[in-house]
């Protein structure tokens, strides 16, 4: 595997895209474990960032789930965000019933982007919100993995 660093994990006391966090890829694979309402805007700054697939962790995941396929669903309809191919679109799921490390383990091994967006994306942005101790986990298991897809 290549020296390039391949994931990051950022713990954020509340949910605003971090402006500061250079990205070395110019699309990402997203994980937010939170444990709070969202914010739209939050969405539409990570998909005008690059985000091609989202997952969510965390009480009301599935409302962030829906909040980002809106956000999505009304950014192509735009046509802001295109993928390669009209096939493309900004993959997302929730894992509510799971635990964190389940979610992850999705995360590292099945986030898969659609074709199109596939190349150069192989870099993942963990976000952890109000929860410093979620940080810990996406860290231990992501050093771990030798490997990303």
């Amino acid at each position: 595997m290549d020296q390039e660093k391949r994931f990051a994990v950022i713990h954020l006391p509340e949910l605003k895209w971090p402006t500061s966090t250079t990205l070395p890829t110019s699309r990402f694979r997203l994980f937010v474990a939170a444990g709070f309402d969202v914010i739209a805007e939050f969405a539409s700054a990570a998909l005008s960032r690059g985000m091609v697939y989202f997952c969510a962790w965390g009480r009301h995941c599935e409302r962030f789930h829906d909040v980002i396929d809106e956000v999505a669903i009304e950014d192509a309809l735009g046509r802001r965000i295109v993928g390669p191919k009209a096939s493309d679109v900004v993959m997302t799921t929730w894992h509510k019933n799971e635990t964190l490390e389940e979610a992850l383990d999705f995360f590292t091994t099945s986030s898969i982007p659609t074709q199109g967006f596939s190349a150069d994306s192989s870099f993942r942005l963990l976000i952890c919100i109000d929860n410093p101790e979620w940080a810990e986990a996406p860290t231990r298991v992501l050093q771990s993995i030798e490997t990303f897809g």
